[in-house]
This record gives structure tokens, sequence and C-alpha cells, in this order.
């Protein structure tokens, strides 16, 4: 219910044009008609996803919605399978108050939901990864299960699926198939830590589905595209990374200014503390432990307000910066005291997904809802379980554990049902434009749908269907969706992804395919570390646009021809070809 629910008031408001969102529509497309990944359109991440869909387009048809059915498929899957390793450790009830989390907090979140992400990949991967967290969870059931007993699950048959999995998400996303692995390494560790032989036997397991389907995959890879394309050039191993991918996650991860990012993840422990202090004050009637507790919650407080006072607006309060503090101090007790292997195994898989935001885990952006589902999973837990347990040790009040089980489990439904409101007027305030094109009907948002609109009006005009116009830095959703063609080799013009050899072939290319347009999208990439294009970066191209191309209209910003790249206004400039 809450699933349909969210989706029927967020529908067809997923899709954010521009960014990112022209290269998953295009790019199956591109495939589907012959060109060659990484050869013949640049792409920075393994070939699963874009193949898949493409095989999506061939069977029903090249449309935004195939897309979005897939997404909404994916995400179904994803609510499932975060119930089932809820139910780990929750009771029914419980675990569906968790699922529902996920599915406000991660899956319909509007600055980047899953239904239509910022990257097909990451959502597959996502998948990929749940499945064998949920894999390696059966096997440590199986595992603690004494043999002999009837309908018992053999562990080694999911320790193969869990491979299988990890594989697949191997040549999806790799950061994916690395916290699958980790989590399956660490759950084998800590089960099997004095049983070296069936140690070694588990994790070859695991290793060999994982070789079977990786290595013939990036084998054939290097064979057929070359060692110079993948790795150099579309860094696919994470290798020659340019300058601008170097600082995009250096902020990402909180190591552009890690002092501040600990200082942030101590604010976010505070928090936590402060929380857990209030409840065990509200569920305890006896007043046993005010003065302990008083003090910790005045000292919690005091902390948060001490770091917001010198971190400024870089922390928005969120408790979430704290999540590898607590995931840490959770695989540490566990692994010594062994008293839950399910939380072990859950809280090892939460950590290792956060690695690439580490010392910065987001509240919102693009990538949350791919890095938090498990974690809020952990969270729910501690609040409903744990912390009444402790409850029930700390005070001499045998109601105070139900209380504060109750309270705990209040404010996450509190919580949800706001971010579930606020979510739902945040999807019908921005996104309001409707827009019709000949492949997708969807709403844009409200500051850029007109200008997306005129343009994709423009190019049915004035335009063949299949002809050949480049849209720039990044945009050819605008292409993708009125039937035309993005002839370039780079669909995203991030900063450093081209050399002086790729722009000279990419003017090479404008040149032979005679293309009458270029549209230009003020689309800024600051988070790159360069702001302009053809101005801060590439200015060959953006030179040699200006030279042999003259802007014919403007479309958005009081359509003034003058406007530039990173003005407050959205626009997108139609460059005509000159005579």
């Amino acid at each position: 219910m809450a699933f349909a629910a969210m989706l029927a008031v967020s529908w067809r408001r997923w899709t954010s044009p521009i960014a990112d969102s022209g290269r998953e529509m295009d790019l199956p497309l591109r495939l589907l008609d012959g060109e060659l990944l990484y050869r013949d359109v640049h792409y920075l991440y393994p070939p699963l996803s874009p193949h898949f869909n493409a095989l999506l387009y061939r069977i029903f048809g090249v449309h935004l919605d195939v897309l979005h059915a897939s997404g909404i498929a994916c995400a179904i899957l994803i609510a499932i399978l975060c119930h089932r390793i809820a139910r780990r450790l929750l009771s029914p009830a419980e675990a569906s108050i968790a699922a529902i989390g996920v599915i406000v907090w991660c899956i319909f979140k509007p600055a980047g939901n899953l239904i239509s992400p910022y990257s097909f990949a990451a959502l597959h991967a996502m998948l990929f990864g749940l499945g064998a967290l949920l894999m390696t969870l059966r096997y440590a059931d199986a595992a603690l299960t004494p043999p002999g007993t009837l309908n018992a699950w053999h562990p080694g048959a999911s320790l193969l699926f869990a491979g299988i999995l990890i594989g697949l998400a191997a040549v999806t996303k790799q950061e994916f198939a690395f916290a699958a692995a980790t989590t399956v390494t660490a759950a084998v560790v800590h089960l099997r830590r004095t049983q070296w032989k069936l140690l070694v036997a588990d994790l070859a397991l695991v290793a060999i589905p994982v070789m079977l389907i990786a290595a013939p995959v990036y084998g054939w890879l290097l064979k057929t595209i070359g060692w110079e394309t993948l790795v150099a050039d579309c860094h696919l191993f994470y290798t020659h990374m340019p300058q601008s991918l170097v600082f995009y996650n250096a902020h990402r991860t909180g190591l552009d200014r890690p002092v501040f990012s600990f200082v942030q993840m101590l604010g976010g422990g505070a928090v936590i503390v402060a929380a857990m202090s209030a409840i065990v004050l509200v569920s305890d009637r006896t007043r046993q432990t005010p003065r302990r507790f008083v003090v910790i919650l005045a000292c919690a407080l005091l902390s948060v307000l001490l770091v917001k006072l010198i971190v400024g607006k870089q922390w928005d309060g969120s408790p979430l910066r704290a999540l590898p503090l607590l995931l840490l101090g959770i695989l540490a007790f566990e692994w010594k005291f062994r008293a839950n292997a399910q939380f072990f195994i859950i809280a090892a898989y939460s950590l290792a997904i956060l690695g690439r935001v580490a010392l910065r885990v987001p509240s919102g952006g693009a990538f949350g809802g791919f890095f938090l589902p498990t974690s809020l999973i952990v969270i729910f837990y501690l609040l409903v379980c744990v912390l009444p347990y402790w409850i029930e040790r700390w005070t001499r009040d045998e109601l105070a554990p139900n209380r504060g089980r109750k309270i705990g489990q209040g404010l996450f439904i509190l919580m949800l049902i706001a971010t579930a409101v606020v979510f739902s007027v945040r999807y019908r305030r921005n996104f309001t434009y409707e827009i019709h094109a000949p492949r997708g009907h969807f709403f844009a948002p409200h500051s850029s749908g007109q200008s997306i609109d005129e343009a994709l009006r423009f190019l049915e005009a004035e335009t063949r269907a299949g002809e050949a116009v480049a849209v720039l830095p990044e945009g050819s959703d605008l292409t993708f969706l009125t039937g035309r063609r993005m002839p370039l080799r780079h669909q995203i013009l991030i900063p450093g992804l081209m050399r002086e050899e790729d722009e000279r072939k990419a003017i090479a290319t404008l040149q032979r395919e005679g293309v009458r347009y270029v549209l230009v999208v003020n689309r800024p990439m600051r988070e790159f570390g360069k702001e302009a294009f053809g101005r801060d970066f590439y200015p060959s191209l953006g030179n040699w646009i200006e030279d042999h191309y003259r802007v014919i209209r403007v479309f958005g910003a009081g359509s003034d021809p003058q406007v530039r790249i990173g003005d407050p206004a959205f626009f997108i400039k139609v460059y005509a070809k000159a005579d």
C-alpha cells in the first residue's frame, strides 16, 4: 500500500531531465543501433545494464515508459528484498515498517528516486548486492543449524547463489560487488573463524561463480576493445582518473575536507546519543536514571551545537553522518560477543556499501537511496530491540523496555509519515510542467520544463527523424525523446574526460555528419571543479562551435543570446550551422 501510494503521488514525476538522464535513455538505443560500447560510445561503468536496457527496448519498444516500468519493477524487488532482510531481525509488523522506511526515504526520494535513477547500473547492482546479502543471511542460518535438521538449507547453496549475484554485480557496478563480497567474507570468517578448512571451502564456493562470470566478460572486453580504451579512456577499473573525477569523488567521500567531515560524523553521533538518552528518560517512570542520562543528554546537545558552530551549513544536523562510527561499533561488539550473527552480517554490508561516502554519508541527493536501505533497517532494529534491552538493564522499571520500544517505533513512524507528506508535496509542487514527446511523457521541474519543451518542439519542427543533433555538455534526452540522434562519442562532457585528440575527433564528427544544429544547455559542472563548457573546459570544441555556428534561438532566461552557462536561470541555446 505504501509503495502504491507513493507511486501514485509521484506518477511520471521521476525524471529530472538533462543531468545523467540522457545517457540512461539514449545509450541503450545506440547499442541497439549497432554501436559498440566503450569504442563508439564512451561509458564509465561495466557493460551489463546498458545491454539489458537495450534488450528491453528491442522487446517492448524504444520509449521512456519502458525504462520507467523497469525502474518500478526493480524498486518493487528492492522493497521485497529489504523486507526479507529486515525479517531476519524483526517481527513481521516491524519488518514491514522498516521496509516502508526504505520505500519512502530511498525509493521515492524526489532528489534521487530509484524509479528513474541517475544510473541504472547502480540500480541493477544494488539489486544484486541486496540479493547477495540475503543469501549470506541464509548461509548464516544454515551454518548455525545442526546437521540433519529437517528442511535445513545447505550453506553451500546459499554461497553459490551469493557468488552468482556478486559476479553479476561485478559486471554492472563494481562498488556493489565489493560491498557484497566484503560482507560474505566477513560472515564466513565470523562463523568459521575456528574451522579453517570450512572457512577456505566456503570462500571458494563464493569465489568460483564470481570468477566464472566476471573473468570472461572482462577478458572479452579487453580483447575486443583494448586496454587503452577501457582502462585509460573509460577508467573502467578506476585508474587514470582525470582530476575532475578525483575532485568529485573527494567531495562525495568527504576526503576534500577530512577534518570537517570527521567533525560532522561526531555531530551525527551526538544527535544519536541525545535521541537515545531522551528515549531512556521518557521510558523510565521510576526516575532511577535521570541524573546520569540528563547529563548525557545535556552533553550531547552541547556537542551538537558546537559542531554546528564549527561546520556551519556544511552539516544539516542529520544523524546519518555518524553511520560509519555506529556500524563499526556494532561490528566490534558482535565480533566479540557473537550475540547475533544476522545483525553482524547486515551491519557489515551497511558499512561496506558506505565506502564511497564514508566520511560524508548523505541524507539526500542522488546517491543516498542506493547506500542507506540496510542502514535504515539497522537503525530501526536499534530503536525497537537493542535500546529496550539496555533500558531493561539500566532501570528498575519493568514496563520501561516496552515503553522504550513503543517510543522508538512511534518516532520512526512519525518521521516516516512526515517525510512522506513532505516528499509528496515536493513532487506535486516542483514537477508541474507536463511534457509529451514521441518517445516519452513525463512532468519536468517547473524551473526548466518550459525551456525543455520548447527545445523539443523546435527539434520536431526543424529537424528530421534520425537526424544528428549535438547537445552539449549533456542532455541527449532531447534527441532521444524526439527520435533524433546524438552523433558524438561522449554523451556527457564532464571536464577531463575528453583529451585534445577527442576534441578534434568531435569536431571532425560534426563536420563529417553535417550537423545543422548544436544545442548548448545551461548545465554548470561545478561538482567536477569547472563551470562552463567552452570557457572553463573544452575550449577548442567550444570556440570551433562559436566560429562555425550562430545562435538562432534561446529557450528560457528571457531569450537573451548573451546568457552564459552558470547564470541562475535555466536556458537552452540553439546554434545553427553558418552558411
